[in-house]
């Protein structure tokens, strides 16, 4: 292997680094501290450089919309995953129990949302079976019934790559309960996988994006919502204050991370079609380079940024602590669930033993991942199992 000078960075799906069209809107921005709600000069700026990234978000998601309002910003996806669970199902007094389906795979920023709803008698909910990356449309048609709501389906799962067949999904649900809405998190998804006809063809009344997954900093997402639903009212709030971004998300724009989500998403769109076959390319040499003894858990359809491997008895944290010390950063699953101290119950709803589930670690590209870093971390990693002690 050759020596390590610097860090390798193979983390992606935990976060990514500023690229330079971000970096160059926020200090853009940081001149212009104007608030964007204030009447004079430098609070109308303001203003326009947040209706600028609603222009570029929009545009990057294939959205063509007459109002620029259906882009509701927020702090981070959890956020406005948040908003759209108990703003859709908040937003009505059901004369029945709602019913929710989503599955069980989802990010924790939707299951425990739901499993407060669950708990409070608000909601029933269902949670569809994503055992090897694929949703059953049968199971989801049975699950559908004139009660259902909403159906929340994230279009690429966060730790083993799987993506999930949205738009056959939003469909069926759409035939059979005309009056249903959909959510997709495209969290992991956008700019990484690219559905045919674009974003917007998935057929999802509210999508949600985080800005940290495409090369934004921490601190901001957003919540895409159709005109229909917000024609309807059929979602509310879930921060009351100021009513800022039309009432549904108050408290002063974070204008300086606005601008740079609006700044990577237009600059990632720009190179997606490239980034996704470049990292597609890179993917398969990593693979082809592990060791035989370490199985790559490759869904029916996987993404081309994250790889599942599974080390031969080898427990994760051992392997990502030497790793670590070889300046390697890769992760065992969600780093949004890596504190509770569980094993991942994605990997366990994938199909994967709980012995294997605590041997497995998620490697994860980005657009700036070199063909030299995969080959070092796989030679590293074939080091780790030809010398750890294997466990029990």
């Amino acid at each position: 292997m050759t020596e390590q000078t610097s860090i390798i960075y193979l983390d992606n799906s935990a976060t990514t680094a500023l690229c330079p069209e971000a970096e160059g809107a926020i200090r853009d921005a940081i001149t212009c501290y104007g608030n964007p709600s204030s009447l004079h000069s430098m609070g109308q700026t303001a203003r326009k450089t947040v209706e600028t990234a609603r222009k570029q978000l929009l545009a990057a998601l294939d959205v063509r919309l007459p109002d620029t309002r259906n882009v509701i910003f927020t702090s981070c996806g959890t956020e406005a995953n948040n908003l759209a669970i108990y703003g859709v199902i908040r937003a009505k007094k059901f004369r029945f129990l709602p019913r929710i389906i989503t599955t069980d795979s989802e990010h924790p920023s939707i299951l425990e949302p739901l499993r407060d709803l669950e708990s409070r008698g608000e909601a029933e909910v269902i949670r569809l079976s994503t055992e090897g990356g694929r949703i059953g449309l049968a199971e989801l048609d049975r699950a559908l019934n004139e009660r259902t709501v909403l159906l929340s389906m994230m279009l690429v799962n966060n730790e083993t790559g799987a993506v999930y067949d949205v738009g056959s999904a939003f469909r069926l649900a759409k035939r059979k309960v005309p009056a249903i809405l959909t959510h997709t998190d495209l969290t992991q998804g956008f700019l990484k996988v690219l559905p045919k006809g674009g974003y917007d063809k998935l057929g999802a009344d509210l999508m949600t994006v985080s800005g940290h997954k495409i090369h934004a900093p921490k601190g901001v997402g957003a919540l895409v919502i159709s005109s229909d639903l917000l024609k309807a009212k059929r979602l509310i709030p879930y921060l009351y204050g100021g009513g800022q971004e039309g009432g549904l998300r108050s408290g002063t724009e974070n204008v300086m991370g606005i601008a740079a989500l609006g700044a990577a998403a237009k600059a990632g769109r720009a190179t997606a079609t490239d980034d996704v076959a470049r990292m597609t390319a890179l993917r398969d040499t990593f693979v082809n380079a592990l060791p035989d003894s370490v199985r790559v858990n490759t869904p029916a359809v996987c993404a081309p940024h994250i790889v599942s491997l599974t080390l031969p008895r080898i427990k994760s944290q051992s392997a990502l602590n030497a790793l670590s010390a070889k300046g390697i950063c890769v992760s065992s699953g969600s780093a949004c669930s890596s504190h509770g101290g569980h094993g991942s119950y994605v990997l366990l709803a994938y199909g994967l033993p709980a012995e294997e589930a605590d041997c497995t670690l998620r490697v994860s590209l980005s657009r700036y991942t070199t063909r030299q870093e995969l080959l070092d971390t796989a030679e590293a990693i074939r080091e780790i199992c030809d010398t750890m002690i294997r466990i029990k």
